[in-house]
């Protein structure tokens, strides 16, 4: 219908779900719903079975990845599968594809064909308008940009949606936009990514500019070696590949034990980047790996080869010694700047991770617990309830749709003539009467449902909610007990709003999902009632604990659900675990920073060392002098020091500039931030330079206490 696009596929997920075998056995896998156009566009090798095409336009028919094929022991097609939150509608197997690499930026176990839909949840398939929950896929056509098709795909929309009339009703540009395959990913993650990169260059550089330091000391050293090898015939080039051998081999050491120390810590190591080791053995990832190493060999090997090459034979016998230090002042000074960014940086990516685990997100996580009722006997649901409650640590249990951790899915609130859709809320749908004071969300007008009092569809509303309604519909007395219809709940009558709530995070503090959210009120005899009728029907019962150590209280929750699940086993959350867990690439990168910034404070103290060493050496006969003429270790000690101070000061200020670039960069990514103060710059600034001059102090101290007729008996 739209000229330049060859083909189109959309997918939506169904979930991570259990499922159950022929045979009663359970397993899990991630479920979503495709069209039979799924493997022209997203092609994955078919192992076994019918042709893909076939398969997802049969109703309840479905392909299996290889690993779940692996995992029920081979020889699937034709089995059935059941998944536990819909008991009763049975799967067919059809086919088997090649798993999904790791690497890939959207991926499945099981794809469901896409007029079973029904079944599963409610069939949106044909609906132009709202549930925008699709993952679609087109190919274009070779020379046809994005862009180009702007003009077809408004024609596609004035055919099928009015969409002259819709956006001249709600007052909005309604588009669709194509963004590229390769490029979707790090488009998501682009700052994070230039951040990352940025840091991996840092600590990079001041490895090999602390290398090359280390590297020209010991050559002065080894002038007069240099000289013989001259002697005997060696050319420039023969002593630049002696270097460039010697680089080569402790890279080679190096990246042996790197990798050893990867495979010795393997699980702590996947846990940060969030996937396998394996993964990362691919070309995409490996040849960068080689190129980069190479690039560093060359350039660590040249600037010292050139130096080992070009020493005087003449001189190399006399005690021959460079008389400049600018340069490994020049190379010090990256270290300095580095340290001092990635310093800061660890500190304010650990005081943001700090702010966003322990923000309020507008209602408490701890003691409070959740599972689903999927694959319950419906007969035994009141037990489980009343088992639950009878816990003496247990304070109270209830039912709700849905925890605000897990974010939301939308609908629109209307204007009062019901013509017009006025904004998009964030739907945490049906909750009882315990549910408010359970999570005790705040209330800040009227009141929260109660039982007896609030009737079935009452609705609640977030504070910024309630602006917009009083802003959009002119009301100056509150909303409270107006009426109000929001699309999928109120198509015979509208809501009456019972009360208004304090604004909540919707999902974690980085979602960015700034919409206001809303509850509707159903009792806790409905949601029986309901359940009862449908088993598919799914929702949570949450449950608080009274406040203390209440030890092996999610083991007792998981003994009551599974005495009424008779297949499959539940599964319980704690609130607090799951909100701690959202904040995990926010504690994989505060984890990556804090292994950066001891890396390079190593390799930053490692070069002062160096440095410190080869300058003491050059300035032996000097001090000596100095000492003799009545010098006092303080005065020598100072020396070293106000040479240190003159390099560190102001490339640690250089640094810290740098990292406040970074951080205001990466803090644009949360809602949430904390305020970017100038003494949590300073603070790090004052660490490195505390370090630096400890590590002068302390090695110019030796020096500075060395008899001089020692010193002076070597000249």
């Amino acid at each position: 219908e739209v000229p330049g696009i060859e083909a189109a596929t959309r997918l939506t997920g169904i979930g991570m779900l259990d499922f159950f075998s022929e045979e009663n056995y359970i397993y899990s896998g991630d479920f979503v719903l495709a069209d039979e156009y799924l493997h022209d566009l997203l092609p994955r090798p078919v192992l076994e079975g019918n042709k893909a095409s076939d398969i997802l336009r049969t109703p309840m028919s479905c392909m299996v990845s290889s690993e779940i094929a692996d995992k029920m022991g081979g020889n699937v097609v034709g089995k059935m599968i059941e998944m536990k939150d819909f008991p009763g509608k049975k799967l067919t197997i059809g086919g088997v594809f090649e798993k999904f690499p790791e690497n890939t930026n959207y991926s499945f176990d099981v794809a469901v064909s896409m007029p079973s839909i029904g079944n599963f949840i409610w069939d949106g398939s044909e609906n132009w308008l709202g549930n925008d929950r699709y993952y679609s896929v087109v190919k274009l056509a070779h020379g046809v940009t994005p862009e180009s098709l702007a003009p077809a795909v408004r024609k596609m929309q004035e055919k099928h949606q009015n969409i002259e009339e819709l956006e001249r009703k709600n007052g909005f540009i309604f588009k669709y936009s194509f963004e590229s395959l390769p490029k979707y990913f790090p488009n998501q993650a682009k700052e994070m990514i230039f951040i990352l990169s940025a840091i991996a260059f840092i600590v990079l550089f001041v490895s090999a500019m602390n290398y090359m330091l280390l590297t020209v000391s010991t050559l002065v050293n080894r002038a007069k070696t240099s000289a013989v090898y001259k002697c005997y015939g060696a050319e420039k080039r023969d002593l630049h590949g002696m270097i460039f051998a010697e680089s080569t081999m402790i890279f080679l050491i190096s990246l042996a034990v790197a990798f050893g120390l990867m495979l010795l810590i393997k699980p702590f190591v996947e846990a940060q980047v969030d996937h396998s080791l394996e993964a990362t053995l691919n070309a995409h990832v490996i040849i960068p790996i080689l190129l980069i190493l190479g690039v560093l060999i060359l350039f660590v090997s040249y600037f010292p080869g050139r130096i080992f090459a070009q020493t005087p034979v003449a001189e190399a016998f006399r005690s021959y010694r460079k008389k400049s230090s600018q340069w490994k002042k020049v190379l010090l000074a990256v270290q300095f700047t580095g340290a001092a960014l990635i310093s800061a940086m660890l500190l304010v990516v650990s005081m943001q991770y700090e702010k966003m685990k322990n923000a309020s997100h507008g209602y408490d996580v701890e003691y409070v617990y959740y599972g689903s009722v999927s694959g319950m006997d419906s007969h035994k649901f009141r037990t489980v309830l009343n088992e639950l409650e009878a816990l003496p640590e247990v304070e109270k249990a209830g039912f709700g749709y849905d925890v605000p951790i897990n974010g939301a899915s939308g609908n629109n609130l209307l204007s009062p003539d019901g013509e017009k859709e006025l904004f998009n809320v964030a739907d945490y749908y049906y909750v009882d009467d315990t549910y408010f004071p359970l999570l005790n969300i705040p209330v800040v007008s009227g009141q929260a449902f109660q039982k007896d009092v609030s009737a079935p569809n009452d609705v609640m509303i977030s504070q910024k909610g309630a602006d917009l309604l009083a802003l959009n519909n002119g009301w100056t007395d509150g909303v409270v007990g107006k009426s109000v219809a929001i699309t999928e709940h109120n198509r015979n009558a509208a809501s009456n709003i019972s009360g208004v709530f304090s604004d909540l995070i919707v999902g974690s503090i980085d979602s960015k999902d700034f919409r206001p959210s809303v509850f509707f009120y159903m009792p806790q005899e409905r949601f029986i009632e309901i359940f009862e009728k449908n088993p598919a029907y799914d929702f949570l019962i949450l449950i608080k604990t009274r406040p203390g150590n209440n030890r092996n209280v999610m083991q007792k929750f998981n003994d009551i659900f599974n005495n009424a699940i008779p297949r499959g086993e539940a599964h319980i959350y704690s609130l607090a675990a799951e909100q701690e867990n959202k904040y995990r690439p926010q504690r994989g990168f505060r984890n990556a920073l804090y292994a950066g910034s001891f890396v390079i404070l190593l390799v930053t103290v490692m070069g002062l060392l160096g440095y410190l060493s080869d300058e003491i050496t050059r300035y032996r006969k000097n001090l000596a002098i100095r000492r003799i003429n009545g010098a006092t270790t303080i005065d020598v000690i100072r020396i070293f020091v106000s040479d240190i101070a003159k390099v560190a000061v102001p490339c640690v200020l250089m640094g810290l500039a740098g990292a406040w670039f970074l951080a205001m960069k990466w803090l644009q990514n949360f809602s949430v931030q904390i305020s970017l103060q100038w003494w949590i710059f300073i603070l790090a600034g004052v660490v490195i330079l505390l370090l630096t001059s400890s590590v002068a102090v302390l090695n110019s101290m030796h020096a500075a206490m060395q008899n001089p007729v020692k010193s002076l008996r070597y000249e």
